[in-house]
């Protein structure tokens, strides 16, 4: 038997349908079936709507406004699933109302579409737009740098580079090794040990994980001048991120009485960034405000659209040292480290702040920093808003 032309366009843009009773209880299933979390159409029908569509558990007021006519259509665009592959899809989910021959709604139509192929072509655009767009401006950089800088500097660089890179990875294994024999001692493995002994294994516990710390940023550093840094570039909820790590920080900024403040904001976009780069942004931002900041003073996060369209943007405030022009002006170089290092005592390499740059511009963001001695700093940092895609249509 021929499919009717309904059915083709159903299985070529990869759409499944249910129509369900006022109740959300499905009474017939179409298209692609195999889209739904659960396959077969009988095993599909007398169901609930949200086992084929869980993404709309926590939704039910917009889908009784759906039934009662009040809207017009609910959607949600670019749901991504995992398979049990381990593989990620994507999936645009859209519901609306029902009616049957008097015009009466008796139910929803929900339509699931795949858009993974959509979905996967438009973050490869995205992140080659990024990259062409740092690409422009390192070249600028760099034309401003080697109209200020002879053969000989470019060269001792590059033994720099070479040098540190080859010390790190050799640094980075001992380290490893010597760590993992102090948490043996420290758990009294091999025997017991007396409090001297104990205090004395932490302050070299500590001491080597500083130092670990110190090759990996290196390490960091030398894959962002290779190219060799990869990006997982998704909708990522960037409150969520942000929650997550001020209460990982709140007991280092505790032992210093440092109030850290952080109000979530109650709705915003997701943004499309590496949710594990961006925590290391916000890791730098976070940590150097509190080490930068006295005791008793005050850290502030927050969370908004930026100025930008198209963009949120993330503010760290701090009510530490701050900063001079002149510092602020070498702020994101290498090696760089200011006055108010100084003038807290605080230690570093110099790094945590080029790296910071780095992955906020291989995202697509810019950041920059507001100070003033004696009067606190202000990072900003923005990160791209993930598009919405166009409606899928009815």
């Amino acid at each position: 038997m021929t499919p009717s032309a309904p059915t083709l366009i159903l299985k070529d843009r990869r759409v499944a349908y249910a129509l369900t009773d006022h109740s959300l209880t499905v009474q017939e299933v179409g298209g692609v079936t195999e889209i739904f979390p659960v396959n077969g159409t009988e095993e599909l029908v007398g169901r609930p709507l949200r086992e084929l569509a869980p993404e709309l558990v926590g939704s039910e007021t917009a889908l009784e406004e759906v039934l009662t006519g009040v809207l017009p259509r609910f959607q949600l665009s670019w749901v991504n699933r995992e398979t049990p592959a381990g593989e990620t899809t994507y999936v645009t989910l859209v519901n609306l109302p029902f009616r049957d021959q008097t015009g009466q709604i008796t139910g929803l139509l929900h339509l699931t579409e795949d858009v993974t192929e959509i979905a996967e072509l438009d973050q490869r655009l995205v992140q080659q737009r990024n990259e062409l767009r740092l690409l422009r401006d390192r070249l600028n950089r760099q034309n401003e740098a080697l109209a200020a800088a002879n053969a000989e500097l470019r060269r001792l660089d590059e033994v720099k580079s070479v040098f540190v890179s080859i010390a790190a990875h050799e640094l980075r294994s001992p380290l490893a090794s010597m760590l993992g024999f102090i948490e043996i001692l420290l758990d009294q493995q091999v025997g017991p040990l007396n409090e001297k002994q104990q205090e004395y294994l932490q302050i070299v516990q500590q001491g080597a994980e500083r130092l670990l710390h110190t090759t990996d940023m290196l390490l960091d550093v030398t894959r962002i001048e290779a190219g060799r840094i990869s990006l997982v570039l998704q909708p990522a909820n960037l409150p969520e991120i942000v929650s997550r790590l001020v209460q990982e920080f709140s007991p280092q900024a505790g032992a210093k009485q440092q109030r850290l403040v952080w109000n979530p904001p109650p709705s915003l976009p997701l943004a499309l960034c590496d949710a594990e780069k961006t925590a290391q942004i916000i890791t730098n931002l976070l940590s150097n405000a509190i080490k930068y900041t006295p005791s008793g003073g005050q850290i502030t996060l927050s969370l908004s659209p930026a100025e930008e369209e198209g963009y949120l943007q993330l503010a760290v405030s701090d009510t530490g040292v701050g900063m001079s022009p002149e510092d602020q002006a070498r702020l994101f170089t290498r090696f760089f480290r200011g006055d108010s290092a100084n003038k807290t005592g605080a230690g570093g390499t110099g790094l945590g702040l080029y790296i910071t740059r780095s992955l906020v511009e291989l995202q697509g963001g810019t950041i920059r920093a507001e100070s003033e001695p004696d009067k606190g700093s202000t990072f900003y940092v923005t990160f791209p808003v993930a598009d919405a895609p166009a409606p899928l249509n009815s």
